[in-house]
């Protein structure tokens, strides 16, 4: 095995031109909802990509951006896929960026930019681990599949497509999932799957238009409708009330439950962040674990109706009202039974006049952590990184990796990436740390080779 040390210097003999990539990269505005800037993105990869010795093809279904398979191939018969996405999350309220969001800067040993840290920080990293891969290393033993999509950040609405309609193309043993995280204490995280996703927008209209509050006596109110229908979801104590919503829920082993217990989470420095001095029904410990992983949840991501200047008043009763609401849901669980069970829960209950559209439904995912990438992302962050790392059996944000793990059969493990807490994901002032994304290279390239030790 290659000495760390060659890496490392390596690394730090090429940072300035690693960083500058990284900027390079985060200056193209390659925003979810917007577009504009999906072709110079994707044009941008494809260069890159073919200065690696990929061979590059778009892989393409109506309605999507392209996605990008770049394939690298090696001495071996093995196939490791590496996804990440190239969209980033819209920028607004632009008024609270400390500098623009699309003209990368340095600041604090920090570089500041939407997409930094989320995810075009661990895909360019990716791509300078691969330059130092075959400069310190030397050739692949494996093939490397880059599989990059344009959607993620709008909930990869066409992914489950895209997978079936090139499958064979995207056949793999094991894939890389964009990154995990450092923890509040510094710690790398990994991950082998995550939760899934239910999006859906709840609106209600009861009246022609607007009208007077003063005929509340007799009008009816789509707002107190929507907000009775709502909160029938839930029960007193906070508990997802929709029939058999619970179903599918994977049941884990003692051994299982045991390693969630012995995570290391950082509850004092969460509370701090979030601005409170305890969390729900005083959860802490093994209990606040294990909920955080092992239950689903319903929240209200936006209500929207009526009159709503602050500071001004005006009476009325609205017409109609909207809500948007996710649902986190964990494996098993499907997103396409769980949206069926809260229409008959809607119906059943007397708001059946509610129309419930979905705009985002991904389903929880879940690999072994002993697979072969798993076993050599976890033994190369134990010696890479000073901090232990911490192993979750899934995370408890959401991607689109149900397509991939179930659809495909392909192992999935998140290894440690660049971001932190404070990197400000979907946010303003989004901002990696410079010695992390660095870091990040360098790692990449050790478990890189030990992957193809193990899988030889």
């Amino acid at each position: 095995m290659t000495d760390h040390d060659q890496i490392r210097e390596y690394v730090n003999k090429h940072r300035s031109s690693y960083i500058d990539l990284l900027k390079e990269a985060c200056s193209i505005p390659s925003v979810s909802t917007e577009g504009d800037g999906f072709e110079k993105m994707s044009a941008w990869l494809e260069d890159r990509l073919g200065r690696l010795g990929a061979k590059v093809e778009r892989l393409s279904v109506p309605g999507s951006p392209d996605a990008l398979l770049g394939v690298i191939e090696g001495s071996g018969p093995r196939n490791l896929m590496i996804y990440d996405h190239y969209d980033v999350q819209p920028v607004d309220p632009i008024d609270l960026w400390e500098s623009p969001p699309f003209e990368p800067t340095e600041r604090d040993g920090r570089i500041f930019a939407r997409g930094a840290a989320d995810n075009k920080g661990d895909l360019v990293a990716r791509l300078c681990a691969l330059e130092t891969y075959k400069e310190v290393v030397g050739d692949l033993p494996f093939d490397i599949k880059f599989f990059i999509e344009g959607e993620e950040e709008s909930g990869s609405v066409h992914f489950e497509d895209i997978c079936h309609s090139h499958s064979g193309a995207l056949s793999a043993d094991d894939c890389v999932w964009e990154g995990g995280w450092f923890d509040f204490q510094g710690r790398p995280q990994m991950y082998f799957g995550c939760k899934g996703l239910l999006y859906v927008e709840l609106s209600l209209k009861r009246l022609t238009g607007d009208q007077p509050s003063s005929i509340a006596v007799f009008a009816p109110s789509a707002a107190w409708e929507l907000l009775r229908g709502i909160a029938s979801i839930t029960d007193d104590h906070g508990k997802i009330a929709i029939e058999g919503f619970s179903d599918g829920i994977v049941a884990l082993s003692p051994s299982e439950i045991e390693s969630i217990n012995q995570i290391a989470f950082d509850e004092e420095e969460r509370m701090q962040a979030l601005g409170v001095d305890r969390f729900l029904d005083g959860m802490s410990g093994s209990r606040l674990k294990r909920e955080l992983l092992l239950s689903p949840t319903a929240n209200i991501a936006g209500f929207t109706t009526g009159y709503g200047v602050p500071g001004a008043s005006k009476t009325v009763l609205p017409a109609e009202a909207m809500a948007k609401m996710d649902f986190r849901l964990v494996p098993d669980q499907d997103a396409r039974d769980v949206e069926k069970k809260l229409l008959a829960h809607l119906q059943d209950g007397g708001f059946g006049d509610i129309e419930v559209k979905v705009l985002s439904a991904e389903n929880p995912s879940r690999s072994p952590s002993d697979s072969a990438l798993g076993v050599a992302a976890r033994k190369a962050a134990d010696e890479w990184f000073d901090e232990e790392v911490v192993v979750f059996p899934w995370m408890w944000a959401t991607g689109p990796m149900y397509p991939i793990a179930s659809g495909l059969g392909i192992p999935i493990c998140s290894p440690p990436g660049v971001g932190r807490p404070d990197s400000n994901l979907h946010a303003p002032n989004e901002n990696a740390r410079i010695e992390d994304y660095l870091s990040i290279v360098g790692y990449t390239v050790a478990y890189l080779e030990g992957y193809g030790t193990h899988a030889g």
